[in-house]
């Protein structure tokens, strides 16, 4: 079973753990997210040490099949953003 971390869960931990306000750790959030956000749409990367780097890349337009029809069709260029895990992360993922 998975489950996801949100926004409003990695704001409550924020603010649990620096002794701050809700609102305030929320405002950290949504800053450091925006701040991302802003770097990728610029095309550059954002590395954060320890963790992996998140990279846009870009997607030359392919042939494709609808799954539903079957029918031939045209995926078109597109960028992507792709997430590269740290060596300490992956380390840390496989020792279980």
């Amino acid at each position: 079973m998975t489950t996801n971390v949100t926004r409003k869960e990695l704001a409550l931990t924020i603010a649990d753990r620096l002794q701050i306000s809700q609102r305030s750790a929320a405002e950290i959030v949504d800053k450091v997210f925006s701040v991302m956000k802003e770097t990728m749409v610029a095309g550059e990367s954002v590395k954060l040490v320890q963790f992996g780097t998140l990279t846009v890349r870009e997607k030359s337009p392919r042939r494709g099949r609808n799954p539903r029809t079957g029918e031939s069709m045209t995926i078109t260029k597109r960028q992507m953003v792709s997430f590269r895990p740290s060596k300490q992360l992956r380390e840390r993922l496989n020792q279980a």
